[in-house]
């Protein structure tokens, strides 16, 4: 599948334009990337901050032939892609957290948010992804919302001598992401695609729902649609799944 990429200087958003793009009957592979977004956003309508060419900010327009009761797992997929890019270009302490999380050093490198859309029997999911490039430069760093100063990091503080183009490490991402999402339309699940690149199982989490009790547990694994298993603590080991909320993970 081809994935044409288009350039921008500035958008409201990536996906927002792939969204559109989808609706208008575009090709599925069609990719946004763009220097800056205005109204850049993560999961639970999170706002997604980024300085001028600070970042790679992309979107991509997928058509999957699966049912859409299956597309959940996509942003692991996603995340195993760019894990793998990544550490093709040498980048090795790349964890994935779940549900949509890229981090090094225990902070926060960047994300992934699949939304999805339908109009008739036509659906399709602008999946987003934004990878933190060079944060550390100083007019950049000073930049930086003091809220997430402590817990963003770049490629550039990893490896600042050979930070990619945004354009170069989407194109790289894409070539990641292809088999894994063949192997996904074919009929595969997530468990078996993501394989051991999720954050490793067995590490302790808390579960935290709205409306609900926080509670603890450890991770078992991924079930067939993404969802993260997690085996309460003092329970009869019995595996929880876990769709929404927020999962905060202990040390690994």
């Amino acid at each position: 599948m081809p994935f044409p990429i288009v350039e921008f200087d500035v958008v409201d958003s990536t996906n927002d334009g792939i969204l559109t793009e989808g609706e208008n009957g575009a090709p599925e592979g069609t990719t946004h990337i763009a220097r800056m977004q205005t109204r850049g956003r993560g999961r639970c309508e999170r706002s997604w901050w980024s300085a001028p060419g600070s970042s790679l900010l992309m979107s991509t327009l997928l058509r999957p032939s699966r049912s859409r009761s299956d597309w959940g797992g996509i942003s692991l997929i996603a995340g195993a892609a760019v894990r793998d890019a990544l550490q093709g270009l040498g980048y090795e302490a790349i964890e994935l957290f779940w549900p949509n999380d890229l981090q090094a050093k225990g902070r926060k490198l960047g994300g992934i948010l699949c939304e999805a859309r339908s109009r008739g029997d036509l659906a399709w999911i602008a999946l987003g992804i934004g990878i933190n490039l060079d944060l550390a430069s100083t007019p950049i760093r000073s930049a930086i919302p003091e809220t997430i100063r402590p817990l963003a990091i770049s490629l550039a503080e990893l490896a600042g001598d050979r930070v990619p183009r945004a354009r170069d490490l989407a194109a790289r991402i894409l070539e990641s992401f292809a088999p894994l999402y063949a192997r996904f339309n074919a009929g595969e699940g997530p468990p078996s695609i993501v394989g051991d690149r999720l954050a490793h199982a067995g590490r302790e989490v808390e579960v935290r729902v709205p409306g609900t009790r926080p509670w603890s547990g450890a991770v078992l694994g991924l079930g067939k649609n993404g969802e993260l298993l997690v085996v309460p603590a003092g329970g009869d080991g019995t595996a929880v799944a876990v769709i929404g909320g927020e999962v905060i993970y202990g040390p690994g």
